[in-house]
């Protein structure tokens, strides 16, 4: 049965390219889409209903999991688009609860709908294009039109019950700098430039490849530069470009190396050092050093981050208690 609502919804216009088919599954029998999922208080959720809100998670699953991994998330998205639909119907019986009986408030969300829909039609042109180019994706207009006016009450409902009692003291931003202050800790930014002995140039002689190397010092240490120096005598990656390598490619190296690399200063290069292919030397460029924003340059962002935080708190803890207000019965088939 789950298979053939996978089918379903691969197949559902709206949201899916008729491409997307399993192979050798009979068409759905859609007299099985109607039967219910949950009883929400009066109202209630169908599979079809599910199946249609979770087109576009199923799509973007199907893109990017394997046929196995597809078969177990499958079942997931299922079960939260129906809590998703759960919610949904809560907040629109409690928002039609709050603006039922206030003429004041419908005619402002009508207003707002009526705004909205003459965006949309101005966006394609006309009204018979834009009901055109609904039905041609199997969008019932006036089911969508009930859908957009639910979701601006819901998001009104949202906003006086919410977002209206979030709280955010001054206090609060202090003490989270405090206590996350690598978070606005702007890392060391450097640029390396390397150069590398390797020992099968050298016939795998140590000794005769620390030699050269010890040579490489020597120019090094007498004022050449660095770059003309790896460009006429390193043997590793980006010689051409005078041994400089990118941040990435930084945290590529082994632990030993990059260790040497993080303990050297600005303009300073390491000492010869070895690894299972060869020696190396590293120069620091460094072209920003770390710092530690101020509170004041970040406090901004704090209030921001623990205004979501405090938003989402607030709106799970709204919709349980709707919940517990309610009759819900989910219905397993």
């Amino acid at each position: 049965m789950l298979r053939k609502y996978i089918y379903y919804a691969l197949l559902f216009p709206v949201m899916l390219s008729c491409s997307y088919l399993f192979c050798g599954e009979d068409v759905l029998n859609k007299n099985n889409l109607g039967f219910i999922r949950a009883v929400v208080d009066e109202a209630i959720i169908t599979q079809d209903e599910v199946i249609k809100r979770s087109a576009a998670a199923i799509r973007e699953a199907r893109s990017k999991y394997s046929e196995e991994e597809f078969a177990k998330n499958i079942e997931k998205i299922l079960e939260y688009t129906l809590e998703e639909l759960i919610d949904r119907k809560l907040l629109v019986k409690e928002a039609q609860k709050v603006f039922g009986t206030d003429i004041s408030m419908m005619d402002e969300v009508q207003k707002e709908l009526d705004y909205f829909l003459k965006g949309a039609v101005e966006n394609v042109g006309s009204l018979s294009k834009f009901y055109e180019i609904a039905e041609s994706q199997g969008i019932n207009p006036i089911e969508r039109k009930t859908e957009l006016k639910e979701d601006i009450m819901i998001d009104k409902i949202i906003k006086e019950n919410v977002n209206n009692k979030v709280k955010v003291p001054p206090k609060l931003l202090r003490r989270y700098y405090m206590e996350n202050m690598d978070e606005f800790c702007q890392k060391k930014e450097i640029k390396l430039r390397h150069i590398m002995i390797k020992f099968s140039t050298h016939d795998n002689d140590k000794a005769k490849t620390y030699a050269f190397a010890e040579k490489i010092m020597t120019l090094l240490s007498t004022g050449e530069d660095f770059s003309s120096v790896a460009r006429s005598y390193s043997e590793g990656p980006n010689a051409e470009k005078g041994g400089e390598w990118s941040f990435d490619e930084i945290q590529g190296l082994r632990k030993e190396l990059r260790d040497v690399v993080n303990s050297l200063k600005d303009n300073e290069y390491s000492k010869i050092t070895e690894s299972p292919v060869g020696y190396h030397i590293f120069k620091v460029e460094l072209i920003r050093p770390e710092v530690v924003k101020k509170f004041e340059d970040v406090q901004d962002e704090i209030y921001k981050k623990l205004y979501r935080e405090e938003i989402g708190r607030l709106k799970k803890k709204y919709i349980l208690d709707l919940r517990e207000d309610a009759f819900i019965k989910v219905i397993k088939h």
